[in-house]
């Protein structure tokens, strides 16, 4: 299995962005400068931060210098130290260490950290922050985003300088520390300003440091007052000379807490300050790109790789990836074939040739479902494994590719995997019949769709050693009666696609496989004892494919006999709550729209789902099906909008009259 923390190997082809960082931060004439590193949750954002230390380390400059890099993660020490302060002590921390020999610079920094120690002190940090934080932060976001802020502006000053005052009046009743210094409010501004020329001072004066580079990490997860902070401490103390600093974050993240740290008022068009705010802070913009399918493959099989091999020969795989990838990252640059030729024919253990083959199979389509996420790839190649593992300790043999093909189910659409669960129950284990007359129509379908045409070659899953998927012909099949409950679900476009996948399921007895997946699953009797018509409109009801779902919310509507809604409607519900963002929801309000008799038991339902579970699709389907007039409706949408969640303001902006204010 694979650690979740940063790793110091290139395994996602990023060599390209470490140059792209390299260039600015070792470019003198561009000090001081903040580098945005932007990202997704998962897209490797930590793990450049390290190589690209590693990096600054090896590197030497033409002055004959070094860099001298400072992690800082803020998210450590939010909780426990104000964040500014901490930020200022990592960086002196590091600085000491660099001057040991240097005892002007070590009695420096000694002043330096005094300053900051009086800034540690809760009741006066307490009154400055509010004499001299919260007054020009006030006045700048007035002057310098929306003048008509400026009354709003000099109110929060006269307050905070009541608060503060007596913050302040408190901390003299208090025995400061002997070397603390003066810790009069007038000196704050001259603190400020001397702090940031002796520190500027310190870096000059420091013997080989060609600059101090800071890498910031983990701000995405740090409350937005913790974020502004941060921004603050580095712009308002040291941002110097020959300093530069690199900040790791989801730019949509720290666009909200920003915005929700400076609420906007009467600011034209009601957008928040958060994208502004981030544009004034960073100089130079990386934004780190999701991989490709092409990719994603190709970093499942390194990950596999890493796994199987020892070191001088995982080093020759990774190399001869690397030097794919240089001539194109559209293609996929590992698969058993190429291992197998980078390691030598005998030197190619077959486990890792038989793991590679099933990952190369269900690539394609989980790469496209986790939108090529680094880290969502490693935790499903890790949840295979443990399954896997887990199943041995009792003695019970998983077949990989098996596993592996039910999990994508399991984990991308998980109603999907249920369904599938049920068809298991009804069957009475073994072999699901509704499974492999699933897969016999998909498989015989694609020869008498209008492209390709009978008898001409399709794509398979199985690449060849170039990293290009292989074609591959197959008489034609004539198409066998279907029952339509199976044959809407096979019609959906994802579960065509994983249908296709190898291997084929339909012969095996998947019992065993998914007593390892009963964590997600629900056994209902309820489900069993449905009457095949109701479990027909149950999967069309779930129907990605918008014609097949309102031909039967008609059928519920016009023909479905009253005894039997509540047993439809609880199935479909319980779908809901399992997976908010399937198109069991869709389902369910478009039920609700035309059926009056399932609008209650469909707004108890949407009430019990957390709001940081709907997708905000979703709450607009809601908003714009469900009957208003209802009390129901009336209820579930005041009390989202009331919630002060994100929702509230989606639904707030719907139910707003067209042409109001």
């Amino acid at each position: 299995m694979w650690s979740d923390n940063e790793a110091d190997v290139d395994l996602l082809g990023f060599d390209f962005l470490v140059d792209e960082l390299m260039v600015p931060l070792t470019r003198p004439q561009l000090l001081p400068l903040t580098v945005g590193l932007l990202g997704e949750w998962g897209s490797g954002k930590s793990s450049l931060l390290k190589i690209v230390a590693a990096r600054l380390d090896a590197e030497r400059p033409a002055d004959g210098g070094r860099y001298v890099v400072v992690p800082f993660s803020p998210w450590q020490f939010e909780g426990y130290d104000d964040i500014k302060v901490a930020l200022m002590d990592a960086v002196l921390n590091r600085l000491q260490a660099e001057a040991a020999s240097n005892a002007s610079a070590a009695e420096e920094i000694g002043f330096l950290r005094r300053f900051i120690n009086r800034l540690r002190r809760p009741a006066v940090f307490a009154g400055r922050a509010a004499l001299a934080g919260v007054g020009p932060a006030a006045q700048l976001a007035a002057t310098h985003y929306q003048p008509a802020l400026a009354p709003l502006a000099q109110a929060v000053v006269q307050q905070a300088a009541v608060m503060g005052g007596a913050a302040l009046d408190r901390a003299e009743q208090q025995t400061p520390p002997e070397d603390a210094g003066p810790a009069a409010g007038d000196d704050v501004l001259a603190d400020v300003a001397s702090f940031r020329s002796r520190f500027e001072s310190l870096v000059e004066t420091l013997e080989g440091v060609t600059a101090v580079i800071v890498l910031v990490d983990d701000l995405d997860r740090c409350l937005p007052g913790t974020i502004v902070d941060t921004f603050e401490g580095i712009r308002v103390f040291l941002h110097t000379k020959k300093t530069a600093y690199v900040i790791a974050a989801h730019p949509q993240v720290v666009e909200a807490a920003i915005d929700r740290f400076y609420p906007t008022t009467d600011r034209a068009g009601a957008t928040g300050l958060g994208a502004e705010y981030l544009e004034k802070m960073l100089q130079v913009k990386i934004t780190i790109p999701l991989l490709s399918v092409p990719e994603a493959e190709t970093y499942m099989q390194l990950l596999l790789a890493q796994l199987h091999l020892e070191g001088s020969d995982f080093a020759t795989v990774l190399n001869d990836v690397a030097q794919r990838r240089a001539h194109s990252v559209l293609a996929v640059s590992l698969n058993p074939g190429l291992a197998a030729d980078s390691l030598g024919r005998d030197r190619m253990p077959s486990a890792l040739f038989t793991d590679m083959g099933w990952a190369g199979s269900i690539a394609p389509l989980l790469g496209a479902a986790l939108r090529g996420n680094p880290r969502q790839l490693k935790r499903f190649m890790n949840s295979v494994i443990m399954r896997r593992g887990s199943a041995q300790r009792r003695g019970t043999d998983l077949d990989a590719a098996v596993l592996a093909k039910l999990m994508v189910l399991e984990e991308q659409y998980l109603t999907d995997f249920q369904r599938l669960f049920d068809w298991q129950v009804r069957g009475g284990g073994g072999t699901a019949a509704e499974l492999a007359a699933a897969e016999r129509h998909v498989l015989s379908a694609a020869f008498v769709r209008p492209a390709p045409a009978r008898g001409q070659r399709r794509a398979s899953t199985a690449p060849d050693r170039s990293g290009d998927r292989v074609e591959e012909t197959g008489p034609a099949e004539e198409s066998l009666p279907l029952d339509p409950e199976v044959a809407t679900w096979a019609a959906q476009p994802h579960i065509e696609r994983w249908l296709r996948l190898e291997p084929v399921l339909g012969g095996i007895d998947l019992g065993p496989y998914f007593t390892y997946a009963r964590a997600k699953l629900t056994v209902t009797a309820t489900a069993a004892r449905l009457p095949a018509a109701l479990q027909g409109l149950l999967v069309q009801l779930q129907s990605e494919i918008v014609a097949v779902r309102r031909t039967a919310v008609r059928s519920v509507a016009e023909t479905l006999p009253a005894e039997d809604l509540p047993l439809l409607m609880e199935q479909l519900l319980a779908r809901v709550l399992r997976d908010p963002g399937s198109d069991a929801w869709d389902g369910a309000v478009e039920v609700a729209e035309k059926v009056p008799g399932a609008v209650a038991a469909v707004c108890h339902t949407l009430g019990r789902i957390p709001l940081d579970g709907i997708p905000r699709a979703k709450v607009s389907s809601a908003v714009r099906r469900l009957p208003q007039a209802r009390q129901e409706v009336t209820a579930l949408l005041d009390g989202w909008q009331n919630s002060g969640h994100a929702v509230g303001q989606i639904v707030a902006g719907l139910r707003t009259p067209r042409g109001s204010v």
